[in-house]
């Protein structure tokens, strides 16, 4: 019936346009006739709306969270299935879950570019119809999650708490996401009490969910209780979790099990154990995810080191570096694949799309009057022949700029990704180089020059943390200082842990960011201080205290100051320290000289300290 209202009323639209035309010369009545016809098509083609099954595209999302944990390779290709399936509906509702759905996959699979991209594609699709309240809460976890990257636990504590107080509470996937979160946040902390209360929530919540929840929360608190040093329910945690994968023929959750438990076997230093899990995982690496086999090489490799099988460790740090290099490629090749899409193109059609979701018959009456007011104008317009050269040469102008800055912006993001590259090759041949001193030190017997060859390989890997850092950052041309420094100390610590002895290493650090001009310095003339330290400053004592600060100056802008110090024997050389002949002093040297920097050393009471300051020029600072 509406259709027939409409092919009449267009009809008599029809008539009308017609007299109307008769008036007109023969050139504009021909034109006038063809604009009627091109606005009637594009009603027409405008009222047809494909609809789409909202319970099968509820069963396949859900489906898909499940392979998220348990099967990520499956997961990857069921968003592309849902991409294609799901794009000419042109719908901004169900494209927007989709790309919530990203967002957590992505940040399973480690990829925080493509987080950052999805977050802000999530956003920029808040414009184009309103988002129900509960879709909005899942943006703001994952958001939350991605904006603290393990910098602030408080804020993101608070958050989730917010979101876990808003939330729907039929909506048990949520409810699980957060008490995740939470657990995790608060195990970091090492508030392990709150972290095993949000586990025990978690695990009454999978009561009535599907067995791959089950599978997710053992293996999170299997970490938590290995976190918490409770390796016995660790293991109970993590074995159950095997036990379900292969209760449902999870093979690729199965592996992620073994590997699990081979890690906890080996950091406890039961070595025979931690083989037979690594062993189940090698005989079908098919079945294994990537990120998991990466974890089960670098777990071999210290296994070998651990039974002075330098070779064997060799291999499996190469394996590793292979498989790093394969998830990197799989990461831009699903980047290229989304970037292929023309969202400005995709935003237009969500806005027509969603005015379809009106009233048919009242948007049939409107456009047809709408209609009416456009061929009345358009008739009018045929009479004025006049235009505006200048409005032309300005629009041609616009066009161009926009061109350029879309030019631009492409090229810088395309350096961006090149550099991240650069540091990603920097740092990987670093750790070759460093492993084949590693290799070449097995055949050297003189002890003065196996010194030599470790402190060598302690640079190399100084050095190779760097440009890993300044891959893993969000801005790949500064390195944060105080991350930086820490994973420094820590990676130190493992290497002098040989000397047996309990020193404790206390870090004052500020939220500094530097360029690789100062950092590389800054970490070099560090590791050079702490390894003097751990090898001079405690000779007859078991324990002992290194204190290092790196602060701004309090008065100076762009201005920082450095002091690593130690409560050892002291220093008692009859030249001062620095004017020393040894390739350690004489690299320290040359690096405060490249500083600009002066310093001044700490000899008060126990111990020996050296006081550095040095300042940055402001075309090298971060907010410049």
């Amino acid at each position: 019936m509406n259709l027939f209202l409409t092919l009449v009323n267009n009809a008599a639209i029809y008539v009308q346009m017609i007299r109307l035309s008769e008036s007109l010369p023969l050139f504009n009545r021909k034109h006038c006739l063809l604009l009627f016809l091109f606005i009637h098509c594009s009603i027409i083609s405008y009222s047809q709306k494909k609809n789409y099954d909202r319970g099968e595209f509820n069963r396949e999302i859900q489906k898909l969270q499940e392979e998220m944990i348990v099967d990520i390779s499956k997961a990857n290709e069921r968003l592309r299935f849902l991409d294609n399936k799901y794009k000419d509906f042109r719908n901004a509702e169900i494209n927007y879950i989709l790309t919530i759905k990203k967002i957590k996959f992505f940040s399973a699979y480690g990829d925080f570019a493509r987080v950052k991209f999805e977050i802000n594609k999530a956003k920029r699709f808040q414009f184009f119809f309103k988002v129900k309240k509960q879709d909005k809460l899942y943006l703001n976890l994952y958001s939350a999650v991605y904006e603290s990257l393990g910098q602030n636990y408080d804020l993101l504590i608070e958050k989730a708490n917010k979101i876990l107080a808003e939330s729907n509470k039929t909506d048990k996937y949520l409810l699980l996401q957060c008490r995740l979160v939470l657990a995790n946040c608060y195990s970091e902390k090492g508030e392990f009490e709150k972290s095993l209360n949000h586990i025990q929530e978690a695990k009454t919540l999978t009561d009535k969910m599907s067995a791959a929840y089950g599978f997710q929360v053992a293996n999170s608190a299997g970490q938590v209780y290995f976190f918490n040093n409770d390796i016995g329910n660790s293991i109970r945690e993590f074995q159950f979790a095997k036990k379900l994968a292969q209760s449902n023929n999870w093979r690729f959750a199965e592996q992620y099990a073994n590997a699990s438990l081979g890690e906890i076997y080996l950091y406890t230093n039961q070595l025979d154990f931690a083989k037979t899990y690594f062993d189940k995982v090698l005989r079908n690496e098919k079945a294994t995810e990537l990120r998991d086999l990466f974890q089960v090489y670098g777990c071999l490799e210290h296994y070998y080191e651990l039974k002075h099988n330098r070779d064997s460790s060799y291999y499996y740090s190469v394996r590793r570096n292979e498989i790093d290099d394969l998830l990197e490629n799989l990461r831009s090749e699903n980047l290229v694949f989304e970037l292929e899409k023309d969202f400005q193109t995709e935003s237009n059609q969500y806005l027509l799309e969603e005015e379809r979701g009106k009233n048919q018959q009242l948007r049939l009456v409107l456009i047809l009057i709408l209609m009416s007011i456009v061929v009345i104008i358009s008739i009018s317009y045929l009479f004025i022949r006049q235009k505006s050269d200048s409005n032309k040469a300005l629009q041609l102008q616009k066009e161009e700029i926009d061109d350029k800055n879309k030019e631009i912006s492409n090229s810088l993001a395309m350096k961006e990704s090149l550099l991240k590259e650069i540091h990603h090759r920097v740092k990987n041949n670093l750790q070759v180089v460093s492993s084949i001193l590693n290799l070449q030190s097995r055949n050297v017997k003189d002890p003065e020059a196996l010194r030599i060859l470790e402190e060598g390989k302690e640079r190399i890997r100084a050095i190779a943390l760097i440009h890993n850092q300044l891959h893993l950052n969000n801005d790949s041309a500064y390195v944060e200082m105080g991350a930086y420094l820490n994973k420094l100390i820590s990676q130190m610590g493992e290497s002098f842990s040989s000397y047996n002895k309990n020193i404790e290493v206390k870090v004052n650090v500020e939220e500094i960011n530097l360029a690789i001009d100062y950092a590389v310095p800054v970490g070099l003339i560090m590791c050079e201080l702490l390894s003097n330290s751990y090898k001079h400053a405690f000779v007859d004592r078991k324990d002992g205290l290194i204190e290092i600060e790196l602060k701004n100056h309090p008065e100076k802008n762009l201005s920082y100051e450095l002091l690593v110090k130690d409560n050892g024997i002291g220093y008692n050389g009859k030249t001062e320290f620095l004017e020393q002949s040894s390739t350690g002093v004489e690299i320290m040297s040359a690096f405060i000289q490249q500083l600009d920097a002066s310093y001044s050393y700490i000899s008060e009471g126990e111990g020996f300290g050296l006081f550095i300051e040095f300042s940055i020029d402001e075309r090298h600072s971060k907010f410049n």
